[in-house]
């Protein structure tokens, strides 16, 4: 008996194949997102071949965190892995992944990377061991991939997405063949051809149009390459639904894009980073202060996170956007109506949210937070402006050097700091850096705001190498005044990094309504003493 794997198991070539390893008596797991779908299939394959040993993991390839989850749940069973075949697939559908990855790129080829990856040391473990990527004949149609397109929404040209999705488990095959060379781990592609399936209209047509193969022609040469006998020693190898050789396309011979697909995969899923975060005290010396606790459990925290992914977020207040957004157009307010746009637009940077979120607002009044902030501005605290901060794997916000000094928002004298809070854990691959003030110096103004008179500084390379990272843990917070020269890292981390910056002032000091998405009146935070 060996210990198999099959994504997609529920339905069409993946319940196949499954039902087929199961024949031959082996344990058999099929992963994918529906636990009824699954459970209709697990009976079907126990009713047809005899074997009880059929179980469901909860597997979501569109969300890297459940992937984790996925192999977690896989590895507190204590068994080997003898036998991965990463099935499963979408077409034709459009959107990004959880962590903003194109939907079809992401689900196809990196969350089968993730999953692979996280499953290598086990299989190595267990060898012999065989693992099956299926691919596509479409693979070979791609002369080159645009890296750009897999951190963007799907184009309405989804067939080059899923061509390059099935190109990229192509190259995984001959990059894991070579990094698995003499360890008895196997890993060939596999192209089951045009299937009677349910993957889109089209196939679950074909059949009564006399078209295409069933699901058991299309497992065929995925079973023949998982357990027979002549492939136990056969690796790097993209097969047809014969088992007959495809001759790789040039690209998937090229050594330099399989380093730098490979390389990116790390990148994108987390996988090249140390757990252990590096503890690093900000003392005031370049205008930072921290890290300082929230002082919240782990529960709250994932709550409060939870709930601003899935509740805040999505739904925004759009009729107060599209009345600002009126109101912005009737006044000449260019810099109000850009930020309206931005955040319908893009998605990742999110105004005054506190208004419609008590969740929100009650971190505003974080009785930790507000006996910080007292000691730089006074009792008397004014909120004149709050952001929600979401940056998706392989993102970067604000790409540059520049200080929150805001000279055409703010009127009058007064103070202000402002209040960066790690909603999720701030690393050194997903968060911002600082140029320290021993290295500050006049430098050239790259370009100004216009509407908010931030200027944007041009740093030379040899002073960007000086920059110190901020770390943060989940529900910790650093203060920073407007001399800050920074900017924020592009996530490296494989994970949605959340935050909230509160910018803060004293009482004196007028706010101008000119760059603004969600436009209030300010308001007054008082320190727990002064309640």
């Amino acid at each position: 008996m060996q210990v198999c794997l099959v994504t997609g198991g529920n339905s069409g070539v993946g319940l196949m194949t499954a039902v087929g390893l199961a024949k031959l008596g082996n344990h058999v797991f099929i992963a994918c997102r529906s636990a009824t779908k699954a459970a209709k299939a697990i009976e079907y394959i126990r009713r047809t071949t005899l074997n009880q040993n059929v179980e469901f993991l909860p597997l979501d390839l569109a969300s890297l965190d459940s992937v984790r989850n996925c192999v977690t749940l896989f590895n507190e069973k204590n068994l080997p892995l003898h036998i991965l075949v990463n099935n499963a697939g979408i077409f034709n559908r459009r959107g990004t992944t959880k962590e903003g990855f194109e939907l079809i790129w992401g689900t196809n080829y990196l969350g089968h990377f993730l999953l692979t990856y996280l499953l290598l040391e086990k299989m190595q473990k267990s060898a012999p061991s065989r693992i099956i990527m299926v691919s596509s004949d479409l693979a070979l149609y791609p002369s080159g991939i645009d890296w750009d397109l897999l951190v963007k929404r799907t184009p309405l040209n989804f067939i080059n997405l899923y061509a390059i999705s099935k190109l990229c488990l192509l190259l995984l095959t001959q990059e894991l063949s070579q990094r698995l060379n003499n360890s008895q781990v196997t890993v060939n592609a596999i192209h089951p051809g045009f299937v009677q399936s349910n993957i889109t209209i089209w196939h679950q047509l074909s059949k009564y149009l006399g078209l295409g193969i069933s699901p058991e022609a299309g497992a065929y040469s995925t079973l023949v390459c998982a357990i027979s006998p002549d492939y136990q020693s056969i690796s790097g190898k993209f097969l047809d639904r014969h088992n007959k050789e495809i001759p790789l396309p040039k690209i998937a011979q090229d050594k330099e894009i399989l380093q730098e697909l490979w390389e990116r995969s790390l990148l994108w899923t987390g996988c090249n980073q140390q757990q252990n975060l590096p503890k690093i005290n900000y003392d005031g010396t370049d205008g930072i202060w921290g890290p300082i606790s929230l002082n919240l459990n782990s529960k709250e925290l994932s709550d409060i996170t939870k709930n601003i992914l899935n509740e805040v977020l999505p739904k925004l207040p759009k009729r107060v956007m599209l009345t600002q957004l009126f109101l912005a157009l009737i006044k000449f307010n260019p810099g109000s109506v850009w930020m309206i746009i931005v955040q319908l637009l893009k998605k990742s940077f999110h105004m005054e949210r506190h208004l419609d979120s008590p969740i929100i607002l009650n971190l505003c009044h974080n009785k930790s937070l507000l006996e910080k902030l007292s000691e730089h501005l006074g009792e008397n605290l004014v909120l004149w402006r709050s952001e929600v901060w979401v940056n998706y794997p392989a993102q970067q916000l604000i790409p540059f050097w520049h200080q929150d000094s805001y000279p055409k928002l703010l009127k009058g004298d007064g103070k202000t700091i402002h209040a960066y809070i790690a909603l999720t854990e701030v690393n050194e691959h997903n968060g911002f850096e600082y140029i320290p003030n021993s290295y500050l110096k006049n430098f050239p103004i790259k370009l100004t705001d216009p509407f908010s008179g931030n200027q944007f500084f041009d740093i030379p390379d040899e002073v960007v190498k000086k920059a110190i990272p901020v770390v943060l843990r989940p529900g910790e917070f650093v203060l920073f005044t407007d001399n800050l020269v920074h900017r924020s890292i592009r996530n490296q981390s494989g994970k949605v990094r959340l935050s909230l910056t509160l910018r803060l002032t004293q009482p004196g000091v007028e706010i101008l309504p000119r760059y603004t998405s969600n436009y209030h009146k300010p308001l007054i935070l008082q320190s727990q003493n002064k309640r």
